[in-house]
């Protein structure tokens, strides 16, 4: 019995996102031009799994192609980032794609033909047309600021599905809508439908433990109401620090009942207890904290400082106490206090990104587990 952490989840191991889904086949499901969409969020909330899922929510309705753009490695131009978006339609579609030749010579010219005829190909045998799943879109921001590919290439997309009525593009990443139409992406997604990836709910959380995947099935799992909840309140329903809760479990029961001394393993309230209290669980899923303390260095500055602040006190503080730490804080750093607008910007960026939230008249941390890994790793920052 094993749960999934990092890798996304298909087929019947996805839990928790149905009504997105829902949404998705809502919009796609009727009228004459498909609606491109911009799945936002934070990382590791799922949005690769409800890519991946499309075709599950589809009916065969339309063709989804999925392409992720880390993928894309460094292409030297704007030649090379198309040819693997063909590449990508080529393998769901079966349309042989452009020459190379082409791509690197009229590479605008050249792909919108080849996404014409492959829009062609799709709707005579889908009534609903394409859907083209760009993951990871931040990577397109990245290469028009060094200057690989041109400035006009978000709105370059934006003609091809302008031309195509039954093709659309599903963007994820990053990126909340805001800060999306503020750059590059504003030709594009000033007529998109953003859809927010937020934290789960506490049904869906429960399925998720309740569901592992069952590739080595030697124990059954339970778990008491009382573990439940607060596996919720330590990961807020954070998806894959709902996975990594699960499989940390698992892997301490098999360390210390090897071989598995019972049929039936029920997990309290001191497995949990017992798990995140050692050292060992924030090592495991650093990769996700380090992710979301080194977003926070990004953009709106100030963030990291208003976390440093936060983060000894569980249930938050409210804006005078919080203003005075932090002024404290950056005296001792050497630098200038944070003007007024410059710290209202920073606690919006955090609460957009999902880190932060006012409840009542405090600003706290989301996260519990982040909270605790702050603890234990402020010395280091």
């Amino acid at each position: 019995m094993m749960y999934v952490t990092g890798d996304p989840v298909e087929g019947n191991r996805f839990a928790g996102r149905e009504d997105i889904l829902r949404q998705l086949e809502e919009l796609w499901a009727t009228g004459q031009q498909l609606q491109s969409v911009v799945l936002y969020g934070h990382r590791r909330m799922g949005k690769t799994s409800i890519l991946l899922n499309l075709v599950n929510c589809s009916n065969s309705q339309f063709k989804v192609v999925y392409v992720n753009l880390l993928r894309l490695g460094n292409p030297k131009n704007v030649g090379e980032v198309l040819m693997a978006i063909s590449d990508s339609i080529s393998d769901t579609i079966g349309c042989p794609p452009p020459n190379d030749e082409g791509l690197l010579n009229l590479p605008y010219q050249t792909f919108e033909r080849y996404f014409k005829q492959v829009v062609e190909t799709v709707t005579k045998t889908s009534r609903q047309g394409l859907i083209i799943a760009l993951d990871e879109f931040e990577k397109i921001e990245e290469l028009i600021e060094a200057e690989i590919i041109p400035n006009d290439f978000m709105g370059y997309l934006r003609g091809l599905v302008q031309m195509n009525a039954q093709a659309a593009f599903a963007f994820a990443g990053l990126h909340t809508l805001e800060e999306m139409t503020a750059d590059y992406f504003q030709y594009f997604f000033a007529s998109v439908i953003p859809i927010h990836v937020g934290f789960l709910e506490p049904t869906a959380t429960r399925q998720i433990l309740a569901n592992p995947s069952l590739d080595a099935v030697d124990f059954s799992l339970n778990y008491t109401p009382d573990a439940l909840d607060l596996i919720y309140h330590l990961t807020a329903g954070q998806p894959y620090l709902v996975q990594l809760v699960g499989f940390q479990l698992v892997r301490r029961y098999r360390r210390y009942n090897n071989p598995v001394s019972e049929q039936v393993f029920t997990v309290t309230v001191k497995d949990v207890e017992a798990l995140i209290n050692d050292s060992e669980f924030y090592q495991r899923g650093r990769y996700y904290f380090n992710n979301v303390w080194g977003q926070a260095a990004r953009g709106t500055y100030g963030q990291q400082a208003i976390l440093k602040v936060l983060a000894p006190y569980p249930n938050g503080l409210i804006i005078e106490p919080l203003k005075m730490k932090l002024a404290e804080l950056f005296r001792e750093l050497g630098l200038a206090i944070l003007e007024e607008k410059q710290l209202e910007e920073a606690l919006e960026t955090l609460k957009r990104h999902d880190v932060i939230q006012q409840k009542g008249e405090s600003w706290q941390l989301i996260i519990e587990l982040f909270r605790r890994w702050m603890l234990l790793h402020l010395i280091d920052y």
